[in-house]
């Protein structure tokens, strides 16, 4: 069930209350901070991405139906977000990389050995890189309602009924949602798991 207060408060922000909008904020800045963090994994970027969001949020709040999931609505403007600042992230280290280093700085036999100073080397970090940008694009290509499912089970660790109790569904349905998106991204992600075995 959604909760009543909350749906009273979105009512009332709709119609223009601040003091309500104020109150949703206080109420969701919590859980989109740990949405945040578990994206971005540094905490002042986190604080800034919960700040965006909830800007995005009152600037846009026209575009919102109030026949929809106010909560799940927040949390997709979060993720996306934070999606967006990882991949602006990756290309601005990339340009660093390339006027810090020439291609033959690059060679292969020049390349620090795994374990050098405690960290992967370039070549696994280039596998987790394309690893993540193919899990984006595999999320991508599911419904937003599954998606959201998804993000909330296994990247945030919610349980079934948390998730029910989070979007206003039936546990069911979050169940339901759950295996039909990861059955999707089994499909979506089969050929990097070919590629994958054969190295």
């Amino acid at each position: 069930m959604v909760d009543e207060r909350e749906q009273a408060l979105v009512n009332a922000a709709l119609d223009g209350d601040r003091a309500a909008f104020g109150e949703l904020v206080d109420r969701l800045k919590r859980p989109i901070y740990n949405l945040c963090m578990s994206h971005l994994h540094n905490d002042a970027e986190a604080m800034d991405m919960v700040q965006d969001t909830f800007l995005k949020v009152f600037t846009h709040m026209d575009m919102f139906r109030r026949d929809s999931n106010f909560r799940a609505w927040v949390f997709r403007i979060a993720a996306n977000g934070c999606i967006d600042r990882l991949r602006r992230r990756r290309t601005r280290r990339a340009e660093e990389l390339d006027d810090r280093v020439s291609a033959d700085d690059m060679a292969e036999t020049d390349l620090p050995a795994v374990g050098t100073f405690g960290r992967a080397s370039p070549l696994q970090e280039r596998a987790r890189s394309q690893l993540g940008d193919r899990l984006e694009r595999a999320l991508a290509t599911l419904p937003e309602t599954h998606r959201q499912c998804v993000l909330l089970c296994d990247v945030h660790g919610y349980s079934y009924q948390e998730i029910a109790d989070e979007m206003g569904i039936p546990r069911g349905t979050v169940m339901s949602r759950l295996f039909y998106a990861r059955k999707r991204l089994q499909v979506e992600l089969a050929d990097y798991r070919e590629e994958a075995t054969r190295v």
